[in-house]
Parts: structure tokens; C-alpha cells; sequence
């Protein structure tokens, strides 16, 4: 019985964690879509003539 009670404990926390990994990788995607958009433009910018 305590091995089931280590194995429930642990799994909410799993469940924690997971939420907090989603919540990390949702972050961490939306700072890549802002920086390759970001270096996107600077490019278009470049090859347009609009930054010397």
C-alpha cells in the first residue's frame, strides 16, 4: 500500500510538471515565431534596399 501511495503522489506531480513543461513549450514557440519572423524581415528589409 505505501508503493501505491508513492505511485499516486508521484503521478500528481507529473501532472505538474507536465502542465509546467506545456506552459514552457508554448513560451518557448511563441519566442521562435518572434524571432524568426524578426529575422525575416530584417532580410526582406536588407534585399528591399530598405536597411543599408
Amino acid at each position: 500500500m505505501a508503493n501505491l501511495g508513492m505511485s499516486n503522489t508521484h503521478v500528481n506531480q507529473f501532472d505538474g510538471s507536465k502542465r509546467a513543461a506545456k506552459t514552457r513549450q508554448k513560451i518557448q514557440t511563441a519566442i521562435h515565431v518572434v524571432l524568426f519572423s524578426a529575422a525575416f524581415l530584417f532580410v526582406a528589409a536588407i534585399v528591399c534596399g530598405i536597411v543599408v
